[in-house]
Formats: structure tokens, C-alpha cells, sequence
């Protein structure tokens, strides 16, 4: 099967990374991960393709929330509704625990 980033949008049922949170894309690996598992059922070409696919769009999905995160905000950081924070210069999420989150949202130009 030769993979394109077409095919990974597919597979994922999305047209572009904006359309999609992070928790909702990992949702939708799980869901195709157990359904193409060797284990049950699936061959492994179809797995490797949804793991292939599910690193692809999460790389893209980083790269997006960085992008409008300096354009929005022109932190290093973002906020997320649930209490987490996205840390773009370590490229991960760190859960705060507790925390009431007060911050100020620039005004437009």
C-alpha cells in the first residue's frame, strides 16, 4: 500500500489538522488501532499504515498548535480547556492538577 498524507487524512476521517483536537485524534487511533490489531483480526500492513498515519497527523497537529499558539498568543505556551498547558518548546502536554487557570488574552491589533 503506498501511503500518502491524502490516505492519512482518510483514514482518520478529517479534512485538515485544524478540524480535529489533539484528545479526538487519539480517540480515533484507539478506536483504529483495536480495529486493525493483528491480534484481532487485522493484518499488519493495516496496522503499521494507522500508526504510521496517527504519527504523521499528531507531528502536523504539533506543528499547528505551535504556529497558532505564536500568532494568537505569541507565548510559548498554550492553554487548553480541560487544565492542561502546551508546552511548544518541549512539544508536549503537561497536566496541571488543581489549578484555576488566570490568564490574559491579547486584544486583536
Amino acid at each position: 500500500m503506498i501511503a500518502t498524507t491524502t490516505t492519512y487524512f482518510k483514514a482518520f476521517k478529517i479534512k485538515k489538522i485544524s478540524d480535529i483536537t489533539p484528545k479526538e485524534l487519539t480517540r480515533r487511533f484507539r478506536i483504529l488501532a483495536l480495529k486493525y490489531h493483528p491480534d484481532r483480526g487485522g493484518t499488519s500492513i493495516k496496522f503499521t499504515f494507522v500508526a504510521d498515519a496517527y504519527s504523521y497527523l499528531k507531528k502536523l497537529m504539533k506543528e499547528h498548535i505551535k504556529k497558532e499558539t505564536k500568532k494568537f498568543y505569541n507565548r510559548d505556551f498554550l492553554y487548553y480547556g480541560d487544565g492542561s498547558i502546551y508546552d511548544t518548546k518541549k512539544g508536549r502536554w503537561v497536566k496541571l492538577k488543581g489549578a484555576k487557570l488566570k490568564f490574559d488574552i491579547p486584544k486583536g491589533k
